[in-house]
């Protein structure tokens, strides 16, 4: 009877190995948790990243709501496209393209025998600072 003391009996051994079994899953089970949980962090920072986005994004849409709904730019679209004119404005026509048979100074300078492409960007320059340039 002796012997069989000195070694521990089944019971024990069965009990050792349940706990050691039990103490793996819940390792495993806390370090889940704990990986889940990162992930919903890492999931809401990225979600408040967007509604901030989108908040920026509102924030313009609203003022250039605002701006397309102010007068002034009512007026200025009615000005464009409506020829709309105020009482007390003069109205200024500024022509894109000199009418036929006029001559601007700038045609009469580009038509001048100086043909600039084969001009260097230096003579160029000293062309425009010190010389009649109806540019300037």
């Amino acid at each position: 009877m002796e012997g069989k003391n000195d070694q521990p009996s089944n019971v024990i051994n069965f009990v050792i190995i349940g706990l050691i079994i039990l103490s793996t899953y819940l390792l495993y089970s806390l370090t889940l948790a704990f990986y889940k949980s990162h992930q919903i962090d890492i999931y809401i920072q990225d979600f408040e990243k967007e509604n901030e986005r989108i908040a920026e994004e509102n924030k313009k849409l609203i003022e250039e709501f605002d701006y397309v709904t102010s007068d002034a730019y009512i007026d200025k679209i009615l000005k464009q496209n409506k020829g709309l004119i105020n009482p007390g404005e003069d109205v200024v026509v500024i022509a894109s393209t000199p009418l036929l048979g006029e001559e601007t100074d700038i045609d009469a300078y580009q038509l001048s025998n100086r043909n600039l492409e084969n001009v260097s960007n230096v003579n160029k320059w000293r062309m425009f600072i010190f010389e009649d340039n109806p540019l300037r």
